[in-house]
């Protein structure tokens, strides 16, 4: 990354700072001189993240943790996302980064341990450095057994072993549970402002920014929070770039622009697939010294949000009226398989929609469908051969049940040193992949490795929300969002909901 400051002082004037507000003056004096702070700067940083589905009955293990986990320099990104932009600011001012540990999760409920063994480090790495900051990369929406705000809890522990005086930052995904606890215990966040998620990077570098300027006393943060009683998400409208929520991300991007001491504006959608008191929606506001100003700003933006709480919950069609839909569509048409949202929880091998292909007898469709049983029977049978098999639906009846297909292999594609088999299958007019391993539809790359080009199908199954969009680009693909049966349905009265705040929309009509 050395030689390199030219271009990210060009960014970060561009991308970042635009939107800092009055931070950028002080930012943008900082950033024109590298290793301006007094001293050699050290910053621990550290990642503990996940979206936690709660009504999945599985749990992380802690031994499943450990397997994922990161330690040390290797916690340290140094491109793209949260930990890549902010390490390039820190290069920039020469600070040094020290790495803890980053565990991430997958949507299930972590085992105690996690958390207990993830914080216990992080302290640990404290009693070894002695630092000047930290910083976390988090995600928001996650939850332990016995640790519901997950976030909020790991940087009041942080809190206690640093002491009052010591910057804490952090950032966070969009889909956040924003809690008062992570404004009593941290100094500033910046949180993404892009559904599909596009400004990781720069999310780093302005929470780096807040950072360097809060380390030469320039400034210092203060953060309030506003909650509501709603829960909105994906697939239904919250698209960021669309109307409504469009202008409430506008009028967050104008503060930042336009009012003296705002540093950051953070709208959060939060995780509906939460059963847990700090449900909803949420607004966190970051500001120079003025907790009365913050406050007043994020009571604005949450009520703006709340005013369009009617115009987020549309009506989504079911599998058979969206498969019906895309058959009429002038272009190619990738379609949401929104229960079934493996960005949410979604197990990948939900049957719903691929039952409905078949029934209809649809003459050009891809799905891919999570299933290593499936897989391993048929690459068995080899290439060319013609193959009976249950596909799907193995994971829970919720997901729909198996479907029983007879097809032609038309290729078999090995990963992880032959152990994991990706096979393609005919299905009549249905190009069916069933994967050995959970692959989410946010790329491609898995698809055109084993030949599928989905721009020569009438319709592709991506079994996500909208966070799949960017590898499906609407010069090419129109775009139908369905409401299916699964742990990411948007139906939340099929929940059982006994934790969360009531009144909230949509489960009551305020």
């Amino acid at each position: 990354m050395k030689g390199n400051n030219a271009n990210r002082r060009k960014f970060l004037k561009t991308a970042s700072i635009g939107s800092l507000g009055a931070a950028s003056a002080v930012s943008s004096q900082a950033i024109s001189a590298p290793a301006i702070l007094s001293g050699k700067k050290r910053i621990m940083v550290g990642r503990f993240s996940d979206e936690t589905n709660t009504f999945i009955p599985h749990k992380r293990t802690l031994a499943e943790a450990k397997r994922g986990a990161r330690y040390g320099n290797d916690v340290i990104r140094r491109s793209g996302g949260c930990m890549g932009g902010f390490a390039d600011i820190c290069e920039m001012f020469d600070v040094e980064l020290i790495g803890s540990i980053g565990v991430g999760g997958n949507h299930r409920l972590m085992e105690e341990e996690v958390f207990d063994y993830v914080t216990g480090y992080m302290v640990d790495t404290l009693d070894k450095n002695q630092v000047d900051a930290v910083y976390l990369a988090v995600h928001g929406g996650g939850c332990t057994e016995g640790h519901d705000d997950l976030e909020g809890e790991t940087l009041e522990i942080i809190r206690k072993k640093v002491g009052p005086d010591i910057p804490i930052m952090f950032t966070m995904d969009l889909h956040c549970q924003v809690t008062p606890l992570m404004t009593q215990v941290a100094d500033a966040v910046r949180i993404y402002r892009t559904y599909p998620h596009v400004d990781g990077f720069e999310c780093g570098l302005e929470v780096g920014s807040i950072m360097m300027a809060t380390l030469q006393n320039k400034i210092k943060p203060v953060m309030a929070v506003k909650k509501l009683p709603l829960m909105i998400g994906p697939p239904i409208n919250v698209v960021t770039a669309d109307e409504p929520i469009r202008r409430v991300y506008a009028r967050a991007r104008e503060m930042q622009r336009t009012i003296p001491g705002v540093l950051s504006v953070n709208p959060a959608h939060g995780f509906m697939q939460q059963d847990i008191p700090t449900q909803g929606v949420g607004v966190l506001v970051t500001t120079d010294g003025d907790k009365e100003l913050a406050q007043k700003l994020a009571d604005e933006i949450g009520d703006m949000m709340f005013s369009q709480r009617k115009d987020y919950w549309i009506h989504l069609p079911d599998a058979e009226e969206g498969v019906k839909l895309a058959l009429k569509s002038d272009k190619p048409v990738a379609i949401a398989d929104g229960g079934d949202n493996m960005g949410a929880g979604g197990s990948g091998d939900g049957t719903h929609l691929f039952r409905e292909l078949l029934r209809q007898n649809v003459k050009s469709a891809v799905i891919q469908i999570h299933d290593a049983e499936a897989a391993k029977i048929a690459a068995a049978k080899g290439e060319g051969a013609t193959v009976t098999v249950d596909v799907g639906g193995k994971s829970d009846p919720l997901n729909g049940s198996p479907v029983t297909v007879t097809g032609k292999i038309s290729r078999i594609l090995y990963r992880e040193n032959n152990t994991s088999p990706a096979v393609r299958m005919e299905v009549g007019g249905v190009t069916l992949l069933i994967n050995s391993r959970r692959i989410g539809p946010n790329n491609q790359r898995n698809l055109r490795e084993i030949g599928i080009n989905t721009e020569k199908y009438q319709m592709t199954v991506c079994k996500g929300g909208f966070a799949f969009r960017p590898a499906y680009p609407s010069t090419i693909f129109n775009y139908i969002v369905c409401e299916t049966p699964g742990y990411s349905s948007t139906k939340l009265d099929s929940f059982t909901w006994k934790r969360i705040p009531r009144p909230m929309y949509p489960l009551d009509d305020i």
